[in-house]
C-alpha cells in the first residue's frame, strides 16, 4: 500500500491549518505526526484517511501500484481516536459478530480470539456503554489492529489507557509491521515506536 499526498492544504474559515503537505507513505513503515496541541495533527490524519476533504490538493491510495478510487479507500482503513465511537448498545460479542459480517474482522475472529488478543476479559453480556473510557479505547485499538485493513490510523492511541494497557498497546503494535501505520501523538513512548517522524509545524 502507498498513500501519496500532493499539495494538500486545509483551511477553516480564514485560517490555513495545513499548508502544502507533500509526502508519500509506504506499507511496512510507521509514521508519527507530531506538533503542539491544536496544531493540526488530527486534521491531517482525517485528510490522509479520506474521512475529511482537503481545501486543495489530492490524496491518492495505491495497492501494488494500482490506484484506488476515493469511493473505495475506506475499505483499506482502520481509524482509532478518542473521539471515534463504538456501538454502545452492543456487547463485545455483538460488536465482533457485526464487524465479522461487515468483513472488517476476519471470520475466524471470535469473542475468544478477541479476549486473547486484547487481554481484556469482562462479562460477555455487559454492554459497551457501561465500559470505562480506558476499556472502550482498548476495545477500539484491539479491533483495529485485529482487522484485515492494511492502513492503520491512530490518533493519540494511548489516551485513557492505564500503564498496563499502554504496555499491551506497545507490544501489540509491534505485530502490525506489515501495515502502513500513521500515528498522531506527542507521547515519547508512542513516537519512538515509529520508523519516521513528521512535525506538523513544517507544513504550516
Amino acid at each position: 500500500m502507498k498513500i501519496l499526498a500532493e499539495h494538500v492544504a486545509k483551511k477553516f474559515r480564514q485560517e490555513l491549518v495545513i499548508k502544502q503537505f507533500n509526502y508519500t507513505f509506504h506499507s511496512g513503515n510507521s509514521y508519527a505526526l507530531t506538533g503542539p496541541n491544536g496544531s493540526g495533527k488530527s486534521t491531517l490524519l482525517k485528510l490522509l484517511s479520506q474521512f475529511s476533504l482537503p481545501t486543495s490538493g489530492h490524496i491518492h491510495y495505491h495497492h501494488l501500484d494500482v490506484p484506488i478510487s476515493s469511493d473505495d479507500a475506506f475499505q483499506y482503513v482502520a481509524f482509532v481516536a478518542p473521539y471515534t465511537e463504538l456501538i454502545e448498545e452492543f456487547s463485545p460479542s455483538d460488536l465482533i459478530e457485526f464487524l465479522r459480517k461487515s468483513t472488517f474482522l476476519p471470520n475466524h475472529f471470535t469473542i475468544e480470539a478477541f479476549e486473547e488478543f486484547s487481554e481484556l476479559r469482562t462479562s460477555r453480556s455487559k454492554i459497551i456503554k457501561n465500559f470505562s473510557s480506558g476499556m472502550r479505547q482498548k476495545v477500539k485499538l484491539s479491533l483495529a489492529m485485529a482487522s484485515q485493513r492494511p492502513i492503520l490510523f491512530l490518533d493519540e492511541p494511548t489516551s485513557n489507557l492505564d500503564e498496563k494497557a499502554k504496555a499491551w498497546f506497545e507490544k501489540t503494535l509491534k505485530t502490525q509491521g506489515e501495515k502502513l501505520i500513521i500515528l498522531a501523538s506527542n507521547e515519547p513512548e508512542e513516537i519512538k515506536q515509529c520508523t519516521h517522524t513528521l512535525s506538523i509545524l513544517d507544513y504550516k
